[in-house]
């Protein structure tokens, strides 16, 4: 699912060109680099905190870092932010990059506006305070003994996110994104089951 998904973002159903599935490719690429250093982030902060085992696991919502240990407030919200910081500083050298050496052609240029647009875009998005993203597990461990007030802030967020994206993004596909996170935060402030689709 992971690969299916990610080629649908990257526009499956139009690539009919050689050019095309070229770019496909290389979106796909720069999906599962991006993704696997992201989980990467985490995984490593989970060692630094004694983990000895830590799984990364590619699904149809992304990627997901498992670990076994007990984490403290104080761990969980190190290891939740260390993914997107990772995914910001790979940004941030792919623009060195860019700026140092100037694409010499399309497909370069691709690759590396991708990886930007990846690291940094996706890596911003993911700090919103919407479970199951990072920045929903950093609120709901730093209002640890609160998690309704976390469910329904994570809630809000996703409804509004849901709108702006479907109203003045005119993304169809992050909107319902957003709508399924919602509901799922609906599901367990009723006690019940949340899909799993984000991986939770």
């Amino acid at each position: 699912m992971f690969w299916l998904i990610t080629a649908l973002l990257g526009g499956a159903d139009r690539a009919s060109s050689p050019v095309a599935l070229k770019l496909l490719l290389i979106w796909v690429a720069a999906v599962f680099v991006s993704v696997l250093w992201h989980e990467l982030g985490h995984a490593l902060m989970m060692r630094r905190f004694g983990e000895r085992r830590a799984e990364i696991h590619l699904y149809g919502g992304g990627g997901l870092a498992i670990g076994t240990g007990f984490r403290t407030r104080y761990e969980q919200i190190l290891i939740s932010a260390a993914g997107p910081a990772a995914g910001l500083a790979l940004g941030l050298v792919v623009w060195l990059v860019s700026r140092a050496f100037p694409p010499m052609s399309i497909y370069a240029d691709r690759a590396l506006s991708y990886l930007l647009i990846i690291n940094v875009f996706w890596s911003l998005v993911n700090l919103l305070p919407i479970i199951p993203l990072d920045g929903g597990r950093i609120t709901e461990a730093a209002l640890a003994g609160k998690g309704r007030l976390a469910l329904r802030i994570s809630l809000v967020c996703a409804v509004a996110v849901a709108l702006y994206a479907f109203t003045r993004l005119g993304s169809l596909f992050m909107a319902l994104m957003f709508v399924v996170m919602a509901m799922d935060n609906w599901r367990t402030l009723n006690g019940r089951p949340a899909s799993g689709w984000m991986g939770q």
